[in-house]
């Protein structure tokens, strides 16, 4: 019988079960969407049961198609701040508040320009900005204070599967230290926050390493689900930081660039940086290893947008990108694609989407074009702090849905001025949490990436020139407008 491992990816839109070889060879590969509900204005929530029964039907769908093989252990992945308050039972007392949830925008800037936000910063690694749970959960005091009270534990979307699965809150070092609220020097829950947020450490769950491994499944479960009892759960770690180890860039000076519905910029490093602009994350991939970037709340999400609200078609990305690139260039026009506020590195979830240069020869296909460059032109922006932060970058290597279009990606390369490898594996969170998931079990791996087999791409520096005078005049734009964005967002409807 040949093994396999099966890699379970929780995301915000679907959750993808990978079962692969030491070997790297990929078995079979199954994914289950679930709906985001958007009940009132910056809500994002999910139903936690719903997200569940997905983990559980996509575990079934993997053990069942790959039954002549013998399965090793079951590792995980799991999208970054999440929140859901769960009674003394496990039942869900809320829904789950996704990343993209930003009602605590009012207690983000009112935390983040104090003496107590910069400690929060640097000892948690996670800048202050709404989608961090610490956030959530000071909107949750203010905003529901019975609720909050009545809560038994404040978990993520992995960890009620874990507790749900062997009925024990355990949540792995990368999980805690997106979520604001651990101490990512100590490895422990950090005692101002707890004091901030007036709770005790019992309220939130056992801090584990990426490694543990959990087994003897609960025997409800242990009935339902079709592999041993047995079986070896690794806990994992947060999707982001998987995603920058299943890349392969892992070598200092590397730096992983990903566009998918938003975007992130990372690099790794084995000591923490901290910026003293408060711009980038410090995120734990393990026991040894950090993860620092930016992420950008505004990718290929952009791309639907336009083609939904301003073209009123179906969305296609593909057909998006050839329309932008039949001319030549933006020819001054320049976007801000801000459309959902912004995580790095300004962290403002009142900064707006601006097209700045308009002209009378603008067509339709300068504004897909100038989209496209704004977010490259972001990216940027996010790879410099990391730059000046962290380390010199030295190569690019880029994955998400963007890849598949090479003119993007030369794009992106010009500029940056970095030649790009790109990385095909769609699956990146999954990679890393099988490379992980082998580790936890000592069983030795050959997946090493084929980097001679991916396209790769260097920078045109008459482009990169050009493209350099553009972010000369975006970069500042920001600041210059920050002040009207909250204008703006104080005026509210008509």
């Amino acid at each position: 019988m040949e093994t396999y491992l099966l890699a379970i990816d929780i995301g915000t839109t679907s959750t993808k079960g990978l079962a692969i070889r030491p070997d790297g060879e990929i078995l079979s590969n199954f994914q289950k969407e679930y709906p985001t509900y958007y009940t009132q204005s910056g809500s994002a929530e999910q139903d936690p049961e719903e997200v569940f029964q997905a983990v559980v039907e996509i575990i079934t769908q993997s053990v069942q198609f790959n039954s002549g093989g013998f399965l090793a252990g079951v590792s995980f992945s799991g999208a970054m701040h999440s929140l859901l308050a769960v009674g003394k039972g496990g039942e869900p007392l809320t829904r789950l508040m996704t990343w993209a949830d930003t009602r605590s925008a009012k207690q983000a800037e009112e935390l983040r320009s104090t003496a107590l936000g910069k400690t929060v910063y640097s000892q948690t690694g996670t800048p202050i900005h709404p989608m961090s749970p610490l956030c959530k959960l000071m909107w949750m005091k203010e905003e529901q204070p019975g609720l909050f009270r009545e809560a038994y534990k404040f978990v993520s979307m992995k960890e009620y599967v874990f507790a749900r699965l062997f009925g024990e809150y355990v949540v792995d070092y990368s999980i805690a230290s997106a979520s604001g609220l651990f101490d990512v020097h100590s490895l422990t829950w950090s005692s101002d926050v707890l004091r901030l947020l007036n709770i005790e450490e019992g309220k939130l769950s056992r801090p584990v390493s990426p490694y543990h491994r959990c087994s003897g499944l609960s025997s409800d479960w242990a009935t339902r689900l079709p592999i041993s009892r047995e079986t070896p759960f690794i806990v994992g770690a947060n999707d982001g930081c998987l995603a920058h180890l299943g890349c392969g860039a892992m070598s200092p000076g590397d730096l992983s660039v990903t566009i998918g519905t938003s975007g992130a910029v990372r690099m790794a490093s084995s000591s923490y940086y901290p910026d003293q602009h408060s711009r980038i994350f410090n995120y734990r991939l393990d026991e040894h290893t950090f993860i620092a970037g930016g992420a950008t709340n505004n990718g290929a999400v952009l791309l639907t947008w336009f083609e939904e609200n301003i073209e009123g078609v179906k969305p296609d990305g593909a057909a998006f990108v050839d329309e932008a690139f039949s001319v030549p260039g933006s020819e001054g026009l320049i976007f801000l694609p801000f459309l959902l506020g912004e995580r790095a590195p300004m962290y403002d979830s009142q900064a707006k989407g601006v097209f700045l240069g308009i002209r009378i020869q603008h067509k339709k296909a300068h504004f897909k074009r100038a989209i496209l460059e704004g977010i490259c032109f972001e990216l940027k922006s996010i790879a410099q702090a990391v730059e000046e932060v962290i380390h010199p970058i030295g190569r690019v290597i880029a994955s998400g849905g963007f890849v598949k279009s090479d003119r993007w990606v030369q794009l992106l390369s010009d500029i940056l001025g970095k030649p790009i490898i790109v990385n095909s594996q769609n699956d990146a969170s999954s990679l890393g949490a099988a490379l992980q998931g082998f580790q936890a079990l000592g069983i030795k791996t050959s997946m090493e990436r084929k980097e001679e087999l991916e396209k790769s791409f260097v920078p045109n520096e008459k482009n990169h020139q050009y493209y350099q005078k553009v972010f000369e005049i975006v970069e500042p734009l920001y600041d210059k407008l920050k002040g009207d964005f909250a204008k703006l967002s104080k005026l509210g409807p008509e």
